[in-house]
């Protein structure tokens, strides 16, 4: 067989093979919809394979379909957000916009501030774009501002290189659940007015929420395109629809696109979510979902201080996650392995760190499983703690490392 010569950012994968997930396994790790709430959309898809067949199964648009994208202003609208047609960029879901909007103002070595920790995906992406990463320390309130403020000051004042682009998920984040306070957010604005630099408002979750008020997009603050919004139906419809969308200044979007490597987004399921948007079917899904995975996320919750009181987590007033910290000295490396091998999947909370990443998190998501389920798993997973206490040998950080190979982070 010939030698294979990869590619830096292949070769960095590694040798592991992607793992083999028992079909029984209790799936606490990936963000997947809930199966038993998955809309059924026979009838629209039957509408559209029919009387918009012509327009369906064309290649797309560059930009999207028109009425969707007009559909999708109405719908920012609804959350305090002024945009256009001329604004909107279909996509192939929310990921996709970090992408194209890493290729439009970000070269080799240009900097990106995340919070700390952050999405791991986005993580992966940005690195894949062989930029450097700045992170921020988070607390109860979302990214410290203040830390971002001196860094940036620092930086300037060393003749250091400033960021390009900030990346944040604000409403119920993703690993931590927090939601970044209004103050916080306008001062993001204001610091990437008086920095240059752009911010991507990733913002899956905001309509999933359990309780306490809804805050402003950072959107909704921006005065001067310094904003770029990425939506997405995945969370609040179903993931295999596969359609989201970019919300910037057109210069922007209109660069994006010309970057899209695959043409037009899918026309067939843009008009399936144009015709649900329309008909009111997606707000009573959200409104039928919300309930849902509030007893989702408390069934989780309430496992964890029955089984696993000393562990320490803050329970997110929406979205899909729980940040959970483990009791000192114990592995989340290892606990990961281990409970994979007993059936239960969740990720180590390290692959959501750029750098130094403390060993004793994990990221839980409660939006698959029903709480029956949810409460067996994380039964299991704590009993996987308490092996690992009391085995004197176990060392933290020496696990085997996880791949991101071949597994669904999201």
């Amino acid at each position: 067989m010939a030698e294979i010569r990869f590619a830096s950012r292949a070769a960095s994968i590694g040798k592991r093979p992607p793992p083999i997930v028992a079909l029984d396994a209790i799936k606490l790790g990936g963000g997947n919809a809930f199966p038993d709430l998955l809309p059924d959309v026979s009838a629209e898809a039957a509408d559209v394979a029919t009387l918009f067949r012509t327009e369906a199964l064309q290649y797309g648009p560059l930009y999207g379909l028109p009425e969707l994208r007009q559909e999708i202003v109405r719908f920012l609208t609804e959350d305090g957000v002024t945009a256009n047609v001329d604004n909107i960029l279909i996509l192939n879901g929310a990921k996709q916009a970090l992408d194209l909007l890493l290729r439009t103002l970000v070269d080799k070595g240009d900097a990106v501030v995340v919070s700390r920790p952050t999405y791991l995906s986005a993580l992966s992406i940005i690195r894949n774009h062989e930029a450097s990463i700045i992170e921020i320390d988070s607390d109860e309130g979302g990214m410290k501002v203040d830390e971002l403020e001196a860094k940036l000051r620092r930086l300037r004042a060393e003749g250091g290189k400033l960021p390009k682009l900030l990346f944040e998920v604000p409403d119920f984040h993703n690993p931590t659940g927090i939601t970044l306070s209004e103050e916080r957010r306008r001062t993001l604005v204001r610091l990437a007015e008086e920095f240059d630099f752009f911010i991507l408002e990733d913002d899956p979750y905001r309509r999933l929420r359990f309780s306490g008020e809804a805050v402003a997009p950072i959107k909704s603050f921006d005065t001067n395109g310094r904003v770029i919004g990425a939506g997405t139906f995945s969370k609040i419809l179903a993931p295999g629809i596969r359609v989201g969308w970019a919300n910037g200044d057109p210069a922007i979007i209109g660069r994006m696109a010309a970057l899209k490597s695959e043409g037009g987004c899918c026309p067939l399921t843009q008009r399936i979510v144009l015709d649900l948007l329309r008909s009111g079917r997606i707000a009573h899904h959200i409104a039928e979902l919300t309930p849902v995975m509030k007893r989702h996320r408390d069934a989780m919750t309430d496992a964890f201080r029955l089984h696993l009181p000393e562990a320490r987590f803050r329970a997110p007033d929406g979205g899909y996650f729980l940040w959970v910290e483990l009791p000192d000295g114990v592995d989340a490396n290892a606990v990961t392995l281990e409970a994979e091998r007993d059936g239960v999947i969740v990720f180590p909370g390290q692959l959501s760190f750029a750098s130094a990443p403390p060993v004793n998190f994990i990221r839980l998501a409660f939006s698959y499983c029903g709480p029956d389920q949810i409460e067996r798993g994380v039964r299991k997973l704590c009993a996987v703690v308490r092996r690992q206490q009391t085995d004197v040998s176990a060392q933290p950080g020496q696990a085997e490392a996880l791949s991101l190979a071949g597994r669904h982070y999201d």
